[in-house]
């Protein structure tokens, strides 16, 4: 019983040392994200030729509209991409911003078109900015 006592102390001081010597070596810098994001409630996007209409939910009882042209999604690095959505989840949409300046948007959404989050605009609706390179939105 003494052997494993002996032995268990001298494992836990060499625990310790090699515990101290590490955290000497390894100073752990934390520094702040240059990439913050924001997530919104997505209740439908429209599909139009040109572009993505995306009503959201602005504040606790607007709802909000924007147009994603969809041009981004093929751009090199893409402004536009899409998620699965999870079972048991609403669909959203996260706005990624780098320095404070609009860098890209993913749409989380289900995979089935037939589903109700998603929907055809109208061929007689104009998109005025879907040629756009900024992404301004509301929340």
């Amino acid at each position: 019983m003494k052997k494993f006592g002996i032995i268990s102390a001298i494992l836990l001081a060499i625990t310790l040392c090699t515990i101290s010597a590490v955290e000497q070596e390894y100073k752990y810098e934390f520094k702040e994200s240059k990439l913050s994001y924001h997530n919104v409630t997505v209740y439908k996007v429209l599909d139009h030729k040109q572009a993505y209409i995306v009503m959201y939910a602005k504040g606790h009882r607007d709802v909000g509209n924007i147009t994603i042209p969809k041009k981004w999604y093929n751009e090199k690095p893409a402004k536009l991409t899409f998620r699965a959505l999870p079972k048991g989840m609403t669909p959203y949409m996260t706005v990624i911003k780098k320095e404070g300046s609009f860098d890209r948007v993913i749409l989380t959404m289900p995979t089935d078109k037939a589903n109700l989050a998603w929907g055809v605009a109208d061929s007689s609706v104009t998109v005025n900015d879907a040629d756009k390179d900024s992404f301004d939105i509301v929340y």
